[in-house]
Protein backbone atom coordinates (compact mmCIF):
# COMPACT_ATOMS: atom_id res chain seq x y z
CA UNK A 1 0.00 0.00 0.00
CA UNK A 2 3.02 2.22 -0.65
CA UNK A 3 2.14 5.94 -0.35
CA UNK A 4 3.51 8.18 -3.05
CA UNK A 5 6.37 10.53 -2.43
CA UNK A 6 3.95 13.58 -1.17
CA UNK A 7 4.86 16.92 -2.79
CA UNK A 8 6.79 18.24 -0.04
CA UNK A 9 8.98 15.44 -1.00
CA UNK A 10 9.31 15.38 -4.27
CA UNK A 11 10.35 19.60 -5.23
CA UNK A 12 13.89 18.43 -5.97
CA UNK A 13 14.77 16.09 -8.37
CA UNK A 14 17.68 12.81 -7.49
CA UNK A 15 21.02 14.18 -7.42
CA UNK A 16 22.08 10.89 -8.84
CA UNK A 17 20.44 7.02 -9.33
CA UNK A 18 21.30 4.34 -7.45
CA UNK A 19 21.42 2.00 -10.03
CA UNK A 20 23.49 -0.85 -7.70
CA UNK A 21 21.32 -0.05 -4.46
CA UNK A 22 24.06 0.23 -1.37
CA UNK A 23 23.51 -2.87 0.75
CA UNK A 24 25.45 -1.23 3.55
CA UNK A 25 22.62 0.54 5.09
CA UNK A 26 25.30 2.86 7.20
CA UNK A 27 26.61 3.72 3.68
CA UNK A 28 22.93 4.38 2.41
CA UNK A 29 22.48 6.35 5.07
CA UNK A 30 25.80 8.81 4.52
CA UNK A 31 24.97 9.61 1.12
CA UNK A 32 21.25 10.56 2.66
CA UNK A 33 22.81 12.57 5.08
CA UNK A 34 25.19 14.37 2.66
CA UNK A 35 21.93 15.18 0.10
CA UNK A 36 22.07 12.25 -2.64
CA UNK A 37 18.19 13.00 -3.54
CA UNK A 38 18.19 9.05 -4.59
CA UNK A 39 19.22 7.66 -1.32
CA UNK A 40 16.49 10.01 0.08
CA UNK A 41 13.66 8.42 -2.14
CA UNK A 42 15.36 4.94 -1.86
CA UNK A 43 14.74 4.85 2.15
CA UNK A 44 11.17 6.20 1.52
CA UNK A 45 10.46 4.01 -0.54
CA UNK A 46 12.27 1.03 0.67
CA UNK A 47 10.73 1.39 4.59
CA UNK A 48 7.15 3.09 3.81
CA UNK A 49 5.22 -0.41 3.72
CA UNK A 50 6.82 -1.60 6.85
CA UNK A 51 6.70 1.72 8.69
CA UNK A 52 2.78 1.93 8.15
CA UNK A 53 2.24 -1.27 9.60
CA UNK A 54 4.53 -0.48 12.86
CA UNK A 55 2.38 2.72 13.18
CA UNK A 56 -0.64 0.78 13.12
CA UNK A 57 0.35 -1.15 16.32
CA UNK A 58 -0.05 1.75 18.06
CA UNK A 59 -3.36 2.97 16.54
CA UNK A 60 -5.93 1.64 14.90
CA UNK A 61 -6.25 5.47 12.66
CA UNK A 62 -4.27 4.91 9.88
CA UNK A 63 -4.45 8.61 8.91
CA UNK A 64 -2.58 9.83 11.85
CA UNK A 65 -0.41 6.66 11.03
CA UNK A 66 -0.10 7.79 7.14
CA UNK A 67 0.43 11.47 8.38
CA UNK A 68 2.94 10.76 11.01
CA UNK A 69 5.34 8.92 8.77
CA UNK A 70 5.02 12.15 5.89
CA UNK A 71 6.02 14.24 8.59
CA UNK A 72 8.98 12.21 9.50
CA UNK A 73 10.38 11.89 6.00
CA UNK A 74 9.71 15.80 5.91
CA UNK A 75 11.60 16.59 9.21
CA UNK A 76 14.27 13.80 8.04
CA UNK A 77 14.86 15.89 5.29
CA UNK A 78 14.75 19.62 6.04
CA UNK A 79 17.22 18.17 9.08
CA UNK A 80 19.16 15.35 7.18
CA UNK A 81 22.83 17.72 8.29
CA UNK A 82 22.30 17.46 11.62
CA UNK A 83 21.16 13.67 12.14
CA UNK A 84 23.37 10.91 13.91
CA UNK A 85 24.95 7.82 12.44
CA UNK A 86 23.13 4.72 12.07
CA UNK A 87 23.89 1.25 10.22
CA UNK A 88 20.25 0.32 10.92
CA UNK A 89 17.79 2.10 8.85
CA UNK A 90 14.91 0.55 9.49
CA UNK A 91 15.47 0.63 13.53
CA UNK A 92 16.35 4.70 13.46
CA UNK A 93 12.61 5.10 11.80
CA UNK A 94 11.35 2.85 13.68
CA UNK A 95 11.92 4.77 16.64
CA UNK A 96 11.23 8.23 15.89
CA UNK A 97 7.81 6.80 14.23
CA UNK A 98 6.87 5.84 17.58
CA UNK A 99 7.46 8.60 19.25
CA UNK A 100 5.48 10.49 16.27
CA UNK A 101 2.67 8.23 16.32
CA UNK A 102 2.30 8.15 20.31
CA UNK A 103 2.70 12.20 20.40
CA UNK A 104 -0.03 12.92 17.39
CA UNK A 105 -2.50 10.53 19.38
CA UNK A 106 -1.90 12.75 22.58
CA UNK A 107 -0.74 10.31 25.07
CA UNK A 108 2.32 8.68 26.45
CA UNK A 109 3.52 4.74 25.89
CA UNK A 110 2.19 2.63 29.14
CA UNK A 111 -0.27 5.26 29.67
CA UNK A 112 -2.61 5.01 27.57
CA UNK A 113 -5.43 1.89 27.18
CA UNK A 114 -6.01 3.10 23.61
CA UNK A 115 -2.60 2.50 22.79
CA UNK A 116 -1.66 -0.32 24.85
CA UNK A 117 -4.54 -2.36 23.75
CA UNK A 118 -5.46 -5.76 23.67
CA UNK A 119 -5.23 -5.11 20.02
CA UNK A 120 -1.49 -4.20 20.10
CA UNK A 121 0.79 -6.27 18.01
CA UNK A 122 -1.69 -8.69 16.80
CA UNK A 123 0.81 -10.15 14.55
CA UNK A 124 0.70 -13.95 13.70
CA UNK A 125 3.07 -16.29 12.69
CA UNK A 126 3.16 -19.06 9.09
CA UNK A 127 4.06 -22.28 10.06
CA UNK A 128 7.49 -21.77 7.98
CA UNK A 129 8.39 -19.01 10.21
CA UNK A 130 10.70 -20.51 12.97
CA UNK A 131 10.05 -19.56 16.27
CA UNK A 132 11.52 -20.89 20.10
CA UNK A 133 14.96 -22.93 17.89
CA UNK A 134 12.92 -25.14 16.07
CA UNK A 135 10.15 -25.23 12.92
CA UNK A 136 6.54 -25.82 13.65
CA UNK A 137 3.98 -27.94 12.14
CA UNK A 138 0.44 -26.71 11.38
CA UNK A 139 -1.06 -27.55 13.95
CA UNK A 140 1.72 -26.09 16.75
CA UNK A 141 1.65 -22.84 14.73
CA UNK A 142 -2.04 -22.34 15.26
CA UNK A 143 -1.92 -23.47 19.20
CA UNK A 144 1.23 -20.69 19.05
CA UNK A 145 -0.85 -17.94 17.18
CA UNK A 146 -3.68 -18.26 19.91
CA UNK A 147 -1.06 -18.20 23.00
CA UNK A 148 0.82 -15.53 21.51
CA UNK A 149 -2.90 -13.48 21.67
CA UNK A 150 -3.32 -14.15 25.30
CA UNK A 151 0.06 -12.31 26.02
CA UNK A 152 -0.16 -9.25 27.48
CA UNK A 153 0.29 -6.46 25.26
CA UNK A 154 4.15 -5.96 25.97
CA UNK A 155 4.82 -9.52 25.64
CA UNK A 156 3.71 -9.79 22.33
CA UNK A 157 5.27 -6.56 21.82
CA UNK A 158 9.03 -7.74 22.55
CA UNK A 159 7.93 -11.35 21.22
CA UNK A 160 7.57 -9.14 17.30
CA UNK A 161 10.27 -6.89 17.50
CA UNK A 162 12.87 -10.02 18.56
CA UNK A 163 11.35 -13.03 15.92
CA UNK A 164 9.20 -10.66 13.36
CA UNK A 165 11.66 -7.93 12.81
CA UNK A 166 14.66 -9.49 13.80
CA UNK A 167 16.05 -6.59 16.17
CA UNK A 168 18.82 -6.89 19.27
CA UNK A 169 18.25 -6.85 22.68
CA UNK A 170 19.61 -3.07 22.79
CA UNK A 171 17.11 -1.68 19.96
CA UNK A 172 14.21 -3.62 22.11
CA UNK A 173 15.55 -1.86 25.23
CA UNK A 174 15.27 1.16 23.43
CA UNK A 175 12.00 0.90 21.95
CA UNK A 176 10.39 -0.43 25.08
CA UNK A 177 12.40 2.22 27.22
CA UNK A 178 13.68 -0.12 29.39
CA UNK A 179 16.37 0.93 31.92
CA UNK A 180 18.58 -2.20 30.83
CA UNK A 181 19.40 -4.75 28.76
CA UNK A 182 18.86 -7.36 30.99
CA UNK A 183 15.31 -6.32 31.49
CA UNK A 184 13.94 -6.88 27.74
CA UNK A 185 15.91 -10.52 27.86
CA UNK A 186 13.87 -11.28 30.68
CA UNK A 187 10.69 -10.45 29.68
CA UNK A 188 11.83 -11.57 26.37
CA UNK A 189 11.89 -15.09 28.26
CA UNK A 190 9.03 -15.30 30.10
CA UNK A 191 7.23 -14.49 27.27
CA UNK A 192 8.72 -17.43 25.11
CA UNK A 193 8.53 -19.81 28.24
CA UNK A 194 4.77 -19.57 28.34
CA UNK A 195 4.64 -19.91 24.87
CA UNK A 196 6.58 -23.21 24.75
CA UNK A 197 4.02 -24.66 27.14
CA UNK A 198 1.28 -23.37 24.89
CA UNK A 199 2.43 -25.54 22.66
CA UNK A 200 3.73 -28.65 23.76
Amino acid sequence: MKSPIPVALEDTKPSCKLENPIKDEAAIWEAFKSGNESAFIYIYETYFDSLFVYGCQFTRNEDIVKDAIQDLFIELRKNRNRLGKTDSIKFYLYKSLKRAVIKACGQWYNRCEEINSEKAFGFCFSHEQILIERQLDEEKTKKLNKAIQSLSPRKREIIYYFYYEGLSYQQIQELMEMSHIRSARNLLYRAVDFLREQIK
